[in-house]
């Protein structure tokens, strides 16, 4: 078995150890809870009606003695003087009282039934059970009594009052019976119609529940089946976080693809880090190649016995050594560029910076020396860098101009709409309101118009510099600190009559009337 087959069984076996997806999880966890909470709804509803049922069976018991009670004070004719007697009493209120779909009225006189409410019962109320538990109850003169009884496939709620009215020697008892246990039967009823609807809503919500489910984590899955498929040879795949809306798993996918987006950017980097390691020892090889040779040479034919060869071999040789380290820390100085740390920037007053520079390259050469410093304000630059930029452009423009010609020093800000400001971007400077134009005027040589594209790359010079001596490697340093800077440089030139050179530094603006450094 190859080790690739291996990795991939070992995580297969991975894998199948987390048992249910989040998906799954989620959903068993939402039905769970739902289950729970109809549950618990179903069964503190039903302890609640099975407890009201008890109460407002009693009450409706009970007011139907208060009712016959009300009768029986007030009279026959209602002018207050008390029934005197039962039979009377039992036969108005009969007449007038109306039994509910659950509960019927007897009437007994000295134990005989006399009267009895109409209609038609699930029950019989003289059914001798009952009679035998009216029978059996023992109640006090003028009072009232409760009791339960299981008969006739259901059960009875049974309430016995003794019925006593002034002048009436009989006993007049009043029997009111309520079929509690039909009532009870309907609460089951419908508590069974509410289990079966709480089970379909559970059907249903946990349909929706997948589907919803399944659109919110589908960054999740994408999210693995990115990590899956992921490699350092590709790093493009990235996970849709659209079809999550504004959830925490959107953000999760968002921000794994911002992590996918650094580790791209750092593998970039790196590879760029690791072409200019490569480009820095194919450049010092072949640079030193020359060098060397003719180092080696001359060592070879040195006569050691003539004391003037020996002289002037000495001096070629510095000479050489010198070229070679000249072009070592050039190269050094490119291969740093791409280091974060390469430029410091600082807030840096522009007039002294210009001013600055100007006294440093005055010494390059008898040329007219001349100043514009029109930009005004501070920007956050690394001085030293640039002062090293301004002066390989100056370095350049006495090579290549004659003697007690015109070279020129400007600075000045662009607005991002001018013609300047559109050079500057698309010579790759970053977005910015206004940019600081630093810029090398020469009435020179010039540089044809065909090798103004490759004199910023390493080792790219104009045919007309051929006799000038130089590494090629100057302006590619002007331009890495430049790019540093997030900005650019660029040239104008027209041969015979001279060039300008730029460098163009965005200012960290948006846009507005007044440069940033202001």
């Amino acid at each position: 078995m190859s080790r690739d087959t291996g990795r991939d069984a070992a995580a297969g076996r991975d894998r199948r150890r987390f048992g249910w997806t989040v998906r799954q999880r989620l959903l068993a966890m939402m039905i769970g809870l739902m289950a729970l909470g109809l549950a618990l709804t179903g069964v503190l509803s039903t302890v609640v009606q099975f407890a009201s049922l008890d109460e407002r069976v009693d009450n409706e018991l009970r007011q139907e003695v208060e009712e016959l009670q009300v009768l029986a004070q007030s009279g026959q004719a209602r002018d207050g003087v008390p029934y005197d007697d039962v039979s009377v009493l039992f036969r108005s209120f009969l007449e007038t009282a109306v039994a509910g779909d659950d509960e019927a009225f007897m009437a007994l006189v000295d134990g005989q039934a006399v009267l009895r409410s109409g209609g038609d019962r699930p029950f019989d109320i003289d059914d001798p059970e009952v009679r035998a538990k009216v029978e059996e109850m023992e109640v006090e003169e003028g009072r009232a009594r409760i009791e339960s009884l299981r008969t006739q496939d259901t059960e009875l709620r049974v309430m016995v009052a003794d019925v006593a009215l002034p002048e009436e020697v009989r006993t007049g008892t009043f029997v009111v019976v309520n079929d509690i246990g039909r009532q009870e039967g309907r609460i089951w009823r419908r508590t069974g119609t509410y289990a079966a609807t709480a089970l379909a809503s559970l059907v249903v919500a946990g349909v929706l529940a997948h589907v919803v489910l399944g659109r919110l984590l589908r960054p999740l899955r994408e999210l693995r089946e990115a990590t899956a498929e992921i490699s350092t040879d590709d790093l493009s795949r990235r996970v849709d976080v659209a079809a999550a809306g504004d959830t925490d798993v959107a953000e999760l996918a968002l921000t794994f693809n911002e992590m996918l987006d650094r580790i791209d950017d750092g593998l970039r980097r790196q590879q760029l880090l690791l072409d200019d390691q490569r480009q820095f020892l194919d450049d010092a090889a072949h640079e030193l190649r020359t060098p060397l040779t003719i180092l080696r040479g001359n060592a070879e034919l040195l006569r050691a016995e003539d004391p003037e060869e020996v002289v002037a071999t000495r001096v070629m040789l510095l000479d050489e050594v010198d070229r070679m380290q000249r072009l070592v820390d050039d190269l050094l100085m490119l291969a740093r560029s791409q280091r974060h740390d390469f430029v410091r920037p600082q807030p840096t007053d522009l007039t002294e910076l210009a001013v600055e520079c100007m006294e440093r390259v005055t010494a390059l050469g008898q040329r007219q020396w001349q100043l514009a410093a029109d930009a005004e304000g501070t920007l956050p630059v690394d001085r030293h860098r640039l002062i090293q930029a301004v002066v390989q452009l100056v370095a350049n423009a006495v090579k290549f101009s004659p003697e007690g010609s015109v070279i020129e020093l400007a600075t000045g800000w662009v607005d991002r709409a001018s013609e300047e400001g559109v050079r500057a971007r698309d010579a790759g400077a970053a977005e910015a309101g206004h940019y600081l134009a630093l810029s090398v005027s020469d009435h020179g040589a010039g540089i044809p118009e065909m090798a103004q594209a490759r004199i910023f790359d390493r080792f790219g010079r104009a045919d007309n510099a051929a006799h000038v001596d130089g590494s090629g490697l100057g302006l590619a340093i002007v331009q890495a600190i430049a790019v540093a800077h997030g900005g650019a440089v660029g040239v104008r030139s027209v041969e015979g009559l001279g060039s300008r050179f730029t460098i163009w530094l965005p200012d960290g603006s948006t846009g507005g009337d007044e440069p940033a450094g202001r």
